[in-house]
């Protein structure tokens, strides 16, 4: 009965869906948009989207918004992309904060950079570049700085693109970043004509590239060096590079502009046959960037498809939901008293365990206390015991240096044999053993945990031991003893070295890993 009244209540109430539910979702949305699954991406990032809205989550409207553009964004449908970008935009201006306003708006410069429509994407990159500086976010800072570069690159204002470049240096922490940074300054250079500084740039970045499998930058960086070898007449060495720029992993786009390189110095070579063949493959690959093309217009227009039939379903699942409601109602008006009586036995029931679960969770603190404390008396008790030999043999010590003053120790027979007793009492370790055995009983398990990690440890040196893990002073331990604080300090190195670690201030903070 209790399992059909749960069952109705799922079918006539939905469950709502919570922020962190919603904040789950958007994850799950990015994660499919990062495999490229981009139908099953828009299904959950609309879905988030229509929740949001009607809740007034304005954060997960805008990161749904955000995605829902960055998917688009994907699939080269520009406009739609830059449609859910402005959304997002006007969420971020009207009820969020300046961090997320500049993600967007670089996100706005970035479509209008593919788009190559440069003059709007600097306007955007110069917006999200303020408002990073503004706030003082400095990895943004760095990234909108690299942004706007690369940009002004493109637009010819090389001057104001080698400031921002430049600016990068103090604000970018990332390595990705930075090595992307500086392949942007030589590319300025090199449009600047500084064809020697841009080269040196290349040639101390590209290993550097290769390691951080920036492989793209990896090509553009030996085909901007093919570039200015060419440029100086050096046709052998611009040979050389476009054909490591080749070797490398490209884009579509990448290679066309490597292989109208090759073809162009095999032209200069006069090695026409091949010449003509590089230039069919630079024919080949526009080719292929014109199929990419329609094929994402194509991929484009099935998700669109797809998601427009999903939100139908969408639709007639409210409608039939809203007929299965109706049915339901009068079920559940039935057997509210039954849900009643239920759910007050079942309080009844809860309220009685959890009576006991507190009863039986006093029992087991009153237990822990008891030998917390047990624990704690014996610690004291050893504690006290060592700092009273160590007091006892302080005394010692004293006694004997007092008699050793006098001048007749050496002719009066009862002095030098009073300090030989005083010395062998010094020197009286017969209570070790009772040491040792209140010690394993306060701390059980240290020892043999000791012995078996460092089987090398002698007598002395468990003696040693046990006292800096009580947490003596060197002065105490010292005088427990009989020897200098500065040899106690070479016998705490000693002891450092055969537990093969390096720093004695260490030594408590590992023994009590134990």
């Amino acid at each position: 009965m209790k399992t059909l009244i749960i069952a109705l209540l799922f079918i006539a109430i939905p469950p709502q869906k919570s922020q962190e539910q919603c904040k789950k979702l958007i994850q799950l949305g990015v994660d499919a948009l990062n495999r490229q699954e981009y139908t099953k991406s828009l299904e959950i990032l609309i879905d988030v989207q229509a929740i949001a809205s009607s809740n007034g989550w304005q954060e997960e409207l805008f990161f749904a918004l955000n995605n829902i553009g960055a998917n688009y964004y994907q699939l080269s449908d520009y406009g739609e992309a830059l449609n859910h970008y402005l959304q997002a935009y006007d969420v971020a201006v009207n009820y969020l904060n300046d961090q997320k306003e500049m993600v967007v708006l670089n996100n706005v410069g970035i479509l209008y950079f593919n788009d190559e429509n440069y003059e709007e994407a600097k306007t955007y990159f110069l917006k999200a570049f303020q408002i990073a500086s503004k706030t003082n976010e400095t990895d943004k800072i760095g990234l909108y700085a690299v942004n706007l570069g690369l940009t002004l690159n493109l637009l010819g204002d090389l001057d104001k693109a080698h400031e921002y470049l430049e600016m990068t240096q103090n604000h970018v922490s990332d390595k990705d970043l930075q090595l992307q940074a500086q392949y942007a300054i030589a590319e300025n250079l090199y449009l600047k004509t500084n064809y020697n500084e841009s080269a040196d740039v290349l040639t101390h970045i590209i290993s550097d590239l290769k390691a951080h499998r920036l492989f793209e930058h990896v090509s553009g960086s030996f085909l901007l060096l093919s570039q200015i070898s060419l440029k100086n007449n050096d046709l052998i060495a611009a040979l050389d590079y476009a054909l490591k720029a080749k070797n490398n992993y490209t884009s579509i786009e990448s290679s066309i502009d490597i292989f109208d390189q090759l073809s162009d110095i095999k032209y200069r070579l006069n090695e026409f046959s091949e010449a003509r063949t590089y230039k069919d493959s630079v024919l080949f690959f526009k080719d292929s960037l014109f199929k990419k093309i329609r094929e994402d217009q194509f991929e484009s227009s099935r998700v669109k498809f797809d998601i427009k039939r999903y939100e139908n379903e969408i639709i007639e699942e409210q409608i039939k939901l809203k007929q299965e409601r109706k049915t339901f109602y009068v079920i559940l008006i039935a057997i509210a008293l039954m849900i009643l009586t239920s759910l007050w036995s079942l309080k009844t029931y809860s309220t009685k365990a959890k009576q006991k679960r507190i009863i039986s969770e006093r029992n087991q603190k009153i237990k822990m206390l008891e030998l917390e404390n047990e624990l704690e008396t014996n610690n004291r008790k050893l504690t006290s015991k060592a700092l009273n030999t160590a007091s006892r043999n302080e005394l010692l010590q004293e006694i004997i240096q007092t008699i050793s003053s006098y001048p007749d120790l050496l002719n009066n027979t009862n002095l030098k044999k009073l300090v030989q007793q005083l010395k062998k009492h010094l020197n009286d370790h017969s209570g070790w053993q009772d040491f040792l055995f209140h010690f394993e009983k306060a701390n059980y398990g240290f020892l043999k945990a000791l012995k078996e990690k460092h089987p090398s440890l002698n007598t002395n040196d468990i003696r040693f031991i046990c006292y800096l893990y009580m947490d003596l002073s060197t002065k105490e331990i010292a005088s427990i003893f009989n020897i200098t604080a500065d040899a106690c300090r070479k016998r705490k190195q000693r002891v450092a070295k055969k537990m093969d670690l390096q720093d004695t201030s260490k030594i408590y903070d590992y023994l009590s890993g134990f």
